[in-house]
């Protein structure tokens, strides 16, 4: 009887050891990125553009997140930790849209950084608290906030309405 309880202790023990240092217990979205869809503003529908260009203003190295080309309905962005506000610029590229910079939109989110120590499988993160944003409104109409504060939770918290032509509807064909 001892041999066999020597064995599950021993047992337990391994097993154990392998459950606490699994990352199991960690959502796959370690940072806290808010995440921005984008919709039509005379519609509500969400959208999917493939004529935008969003890059971070006065971000280092190279800070294009979507290029233009690339069909998106969503886009992670970044704030900084070390600052109290971060900017995002909006380029446009499409039919009558060209490398016109008169149309650029410009967000700027301006938050507070909280470190945040989530455990010892996931370390440490930020979380944000957004206290206002600011945009133009060339191509952008207008943006709303679902929640003002970001954490890892993988989850839509921003909503962005462009402007936007919107494909004609085409005719129910009866024969």
């Amino acid at each position: 009887m001892g041999k066999i309880l020597t064995y599950f202790v021993a047992l337990f023990v391994v097993l154990s050891g392998f459950v606490s240092c699994n990352t199991s217990g960690c959502t796959d979205n370690q940072s806290a990125l808010p995440l921005a869809g984008f919709y039509s503003s005379s519609t509500g529908s969400a959208v999917t553009l493939d004529s935008i260009g969003i890059a971070g203003i006065g971000a280092p190295n190279d800070s294009m997140l979507v290029i233009p080309g690339e069909a998106v309905s969503q886009v992670y962005l970044p704030l900084r930790s070390t600052e109290a506000a971060t900017q995002y610029c909006f380029t446009y590229r499409g039919e009558g849209l060209t490398d016109n910079p008169e149309l650029n939109d410009t967000l700027t989110f301006v938050y507070t950084s909280t470190p945040y120590f989530a455990g010892e499988e996931c370390g440490a993160s930020y979380r944000y608290n957004i206290s206002r944003f600011i945009h133009t409104r060339h191509m952008i109409d207008s943006i709303a906030l679902t929640d003002r504060e970001v954490t890892n939770v993988d989850r839509e918290i921003i909503k962005i309405y462009f402007r936007v032509v919107e494909p004609p509807q085409q005719p129910d064909e009866t024969l």
